[in-house]
């Protein structure tokens, strides 16, 4: 179906293990105008990678199997400019090693729990930082 000239609809995959949060997070990716995927972990999500690329990934930093350091850092070696697509997910600040990771990495960040307007600043930020040009998004 044509899209009459508007700009292709950006693609999220949203990593967290958290069930409530994911259905949250990817409800409201979507109601704004995303075309939004999901997955559970680190193996689900490095497998729907293989299938198709994304233009934003927001990745929890706590998950089990492979944590969103570890698989930040696969991607940083396999898929470099998937690396500055993350925003990181996390209610755990107050760490240290949490911190410094996310500093170091130079990523965004998204600190659990969130706000729509947080959400929605976050991927305004986002998307002008990466040089892309705004899409349509539809209001809430």
């Amino acid at each position: 179906m044509p899209n009459n000239g508007a700009p292709p609809m950006k693609k999220i995959l949203v990593i967290d293990d958290e069930p409530l949060l994911l259905d949250l997070l990817s409800h409201l990716l979507s109601r704004i105008g995303y075309l939004v995927d999901r997955a559970v972990d680190g193996r689900e999500a490095a497998g729907k990678l293989k299938e198709g690329d994304y233009d934003l990934l927001f990745l929890d930093i706590k998950m089990p199997f492979m944590n969103g350091k570890d698989f930040y850092l696969k991607i940083k070696e396999y898929a470099p400019h998937l690396a500055r697509r993350i925003i990181f997910l996390t209610a755990d600040l107050a760490s240290k090693e949490t911190f410094d990771f996310i500093q170091e990495s130079g990523n965004l960040q998204l600190q659990k729990p969130f706000t729509i307007k947080e959400v929605k600043n976050l991927l305004e930020t986002f998307f002008k930082m990466d040089g892309c040009s705004g899409q349509t998004q539809k209001s809430l």
